[in-house]
């Protein structure tokens, strides 16, 4: 209850109102190993997944085997959220584990049933599934750009903005996961980043990220 209690969705819900959504079997809460998939592409989604405890990744492959990651997500959170209400709804990604993680499955009928009794509720939900396709748009325009040098620097306008547009933040990700992002090896990226730290679009003190937004935002601007 207390990890349900921290997910936005949740956040306003008594612990009373938390525990009617348990009757009648309506949750199942899963414990995975790391490395565990818990739910493959191609998988049809009846449950509202609550990730509790660990972390997770969400990936696909494409037609040649090269696997393109999404995003990766800690706990407390929800999974897949923007495809459990589709009339079609089909996973499009593999969702796996990075660490020993808990997940709660929640029936999408016993949501269905208290977003009618409870107003408030449906809007939050509402409000999560259109963050999450805006999340997607955004993922789509990013796969669109053609360099590495521009995704690089519109990750880190998204990064900035997901800041309270702060112009120094700490990366969330190692240099690792950004190349898997990116799709480009490691020593590539080294270089980009050096060179796009010589072209003043930000000084880096470790993960630590200080932006030059004005000139960041005129470069991004041009190719948006």
């Amino acid at each position: 209850m207390n990890q349900v209690s921290k997910i936005p969705l949740f956040k306003n819900l008594t612990v009373e109102e938390i525990k009617s959504l348990t009757l009648d079997n309506s949750f199942k809460s899963v414990d995975f190993e790391k490395d565990s998939i818990i739910k493959s592409r191609g998988e049809k989604l009846d449950h509202l997944m609550v990730l509790l405890f660990g972390e997770v990744k969400t990936q696909m492959s494409d037609f040649n085997g090269k696997v393109i990651q999404i995003e990766k997500l800690k706990s407390p959170t929800m999974l897949a959220i923007g495809f459990v209400f589709q009339k079609n709804n089909i996973l499009p990604v593999d969702i796996i584990t990075t660490k020993k993680s808990s997940v709660l499955f929640i029936k999408k009928q016993t949501l269905i049933e208290f977003s009618c009794k409870k107003e408030d509720f449906l809007e939050s939900l509402l409000d999560h599934i259109g963050s999450k396709m805006n999340f997607l748009s955004q993922k789509l325009w990013f796969t669109t750009l053609k360099t590495i040098k521009e995704k690089i620097l519109f990750y880190l306008l998204q990064l900035y903005n997901q800041n309270n547009q702060e112009n120094e933040f700490e990366m969330p990700v190692r240099i690792e996961e950004l190349s898997l992002l990116f799709g480009v090896t490691r020593p590539s990226l080294s270089r980009i980043l050096l060179a796009l730290e010589k072209e003043d679009y930000f000084k880096r003190d470790g993960r630590n990220i200080n932006l030059n937004i004005k000139k960041l935002e005129e470069h991004v601007y041009n190719f948006v």
